[in-house]
């Protein structure tokens, strides 16, 4: 009984003096896609306050740190990652994003892709699924009723002709009030076509081909600050259309998505 007592002890004493053992845990964090550093990234001790946040070059330091204890590395839009000390002393993480968070992103301005709510202003995305419904002559058309400040209206009320968009109302007196469209990073004007013939008919615009079909969505960009990047043309706001594209598939083939 006595052997068996001093086993306890001598067992929780090698427990106690290997958690009384600190150390200094290092490393570098880095992300996944492209391998560069990442800065503000929170390396924590689970389940204690004990933490540190990644310098800008994706480096950490933190102190106070046991062989049993486990880190945990975390930052928006990726994956958490555990990992038990142990005897390291060194430990370099790839961040990997969060599939979750992906489905929030939202195209901005020249197409570059943030978290939406990591922009300062107001965008709207109607799915190519929504579009292709609708069963309209445009795809302006289509999105009537579907964003908030956003005013369609065909100005000869005839199909085929040019369908007339505003974003937040008119702007200006005697200019043009129309927002920017672009389509998969191509500039398209939504003049009427000719207007010298007779008595100045619609002949409809480059918007009315394309494919309700093709669209895999719509982002629409409200206000001057959400389209500063293109300049004057997009002081009316910016319609970004984005066409479905090819895919790899197994085989001698490929498909639409």
């Amino acid at each position: 009984m006595k052997k068996i007592s001093l086993t306890i002890l001598l067992f929780l004493t090698l427990v106690y003096a290997s958690k009384a053992q600190s150390i200094t845990v290092t490393g570098t964090v880095t992300s996944a896609t492209d391998a560069l550093p990442m800065p503000f990234v929170t390396v924590a001790i689970k389940g204690t306050t004990n933490a540190v946040a990644t310098n800008m070059d994706g480096k950490s330091s933190l102190s106070n740190v046991s062989a049993t204890d486990s880190l945990l590395f975390s930052f928006v839009g990726y994956t958490q990652q555990v990992i038990v000390v142990g005897n390291q002393t060194a430990i370099n993480v790839k961040m990997v994003p969060s599939s979750k968070q992906l489905s929030e992103v939202t195209v901005t301005a020249l197409g570059i892709n943030r978290q939406k709510r990591a922009i300062g202003y107001s965008t709207q995305k109607i799915d190519g699924a929504e579009i292709q419904q609708s069963n309209t002559p445009n795809i302006l058309s289509a999105l009537s009723g579907k964003a908030a400040g956003v005013q369609i209206a065909n100005a000869d009320g005839v199909e085929g002709g040019t369908t007339r968009i505003t974003i937040r109302g008119n702007n200006s007196i005697n200019g043009n009030n129309q927002p920017l469209i672009v389509v998969d990073g191509i500039p398209i004007d939504n003049d009427p076509g000719l207007t010298n013939v007779g008595r100045g008919r619609d002949w409809g615009s480059a918007i009315n081909n394309i494919n309700l079909v093709d669209v895999e969505d719509i982002t629409i960009l409200k206000g001057g600050a959400a389209s500063a990047l293109y300049g004057a043309r997009g002081a009316n706001g910016v319609v970004l259309i984005t066409m479905k594209k090819a895919q790899n598939k197994k085989g001698l083939a490929y498909r639409i998505i």
